[in-house]
């Protein structure tokens, strides 16, 4: 009887070991960016600059993400007139496709 409720009690803490690794979104800090943006499709490509985790030149997003500046939320057309301004700004990014979900600065 010990044995096994060693052995519910092992697998239980490896389950939730393993579902504290699954992220929802991987974050990439970076020293400026440059964004590309076609306002018909909504679609756009963020060129980070100075990242030195960033696997890609630029990253895509088929919507306009999220943008937190300062810790408020922002429209993407005010982000789209100041975002050269932007210092270490930080993209948050889907796990499976890497597109663009957020960007905090």
């Amino acid at each position: 009887m010990k044995t096994l409720q060693l052995f519910i009690l092992s697998f239980l803490v490896i389950n939730i070991s393993q579902a504290e690794i699954i992220s929802l979104e991987i974050a990439r800090e970076t020293l400026s960016i440059k964004i590309e943006y076609i306002e018909s499709s909504n679609r756009g490509l963020v060129h980070p600059k100075g990242c030195s985790l960033c696997t890609k030149d630029f990253y895509k997003f088929s919507k306009p993400p999220i943008i937190n500046k300062k810790g408020k939320v922002i429209s993407f057309d005010e982000f789209l007139a100041d975002y050269w301004n932007a210092e270490y700004p930080t993209l948050f990014l889907d796990p499976k496709s890497l597109s663009v979900l957020r960007i905090n600065y």
